[in-house]
């Protein structure tokens, strides 16, 4: 219990570090090359426990023969955990599926759940800091509100962007679209 809670605070100071560094301008990206199947790879491998402890399928559908691409990949297997761990946490019965393709000289990745849903009206909203859905389902699963917000910042560098669609009910698919070379830019003030 002691090591859970301690990686818990960890977790939560990295984070907390990290919108620190946004702010400040001091959050950079390590631009390297890498392989966006191993990114899902490395995140199906690590959330796989998590999924299937609520019963849940955990589904990857990537493209074949994906480029390579150049980015930071430790931050965008930051992104797709914390998508992929939002979308396990959510959802009670089903399936999350993360989709990885290639066109046009970008990656788009989809993660898809089949959970309650994100109301139209929050939609915009999900992405902002300390921002999280208010219902009784979103307060009980807990988190900071800073994922997503920390998610888009690092999405932006690569010269991205990130969004969400969903129909309450049905479920909420997130996706983000990389240039698969990426350009590094500085995090939006």
């Amino acid at each position: 219990r002691i090591r859970s809670n301690g990686k818990h605070l960890l977790g939560l100071i990295n984070t907390v570090l990290d919108i620190a560094k946004i702010e400040s301008g001091q959050f950079s990206l390590n631009l390297s090359e890498y392989a966006l199947d191993s990114v899902v790879e490395t995140v199906r491998a690590a959330t796989e426990s998590l999924a299937e402890t609520k019963k849940l399928a955990l589904k990857t559908e990537v493209g074949h023969l994906l480029p390579v691409g150049l980015g930071d990949e430790q931050r965008l297997t930051q992104v797709l955990l914390n998508l992929v761990g939002n979308a396990i946490k959510f959802t009670d019965t089903g399936e999350v599926r993360i989709v990885a393709t290639a066109a046009n000289n970008h990656f788009t990745v989809g993660v898809t759940d089949t959970g309650p849903g994100i109301p139209q009206d929050q939609l915009k909203r999900v992405f902002e800091q300390f921002h999280q859905i208010d219902n009784s389902n979103t307060k009980a699963k807990g988190g900071t509100g800073l994922g997503l917000a920390i998610a888009k910042q690092i999405v932006e560098m690569h010269g991205g962007r990130i969004w969400v669609e969903s129909t309450l009910g049905q479920g909420a698919t997130f996706q983000m679209q990389l240039p698969i070379r990426a350009e590094t830019r500085k995090a939006a003030e």
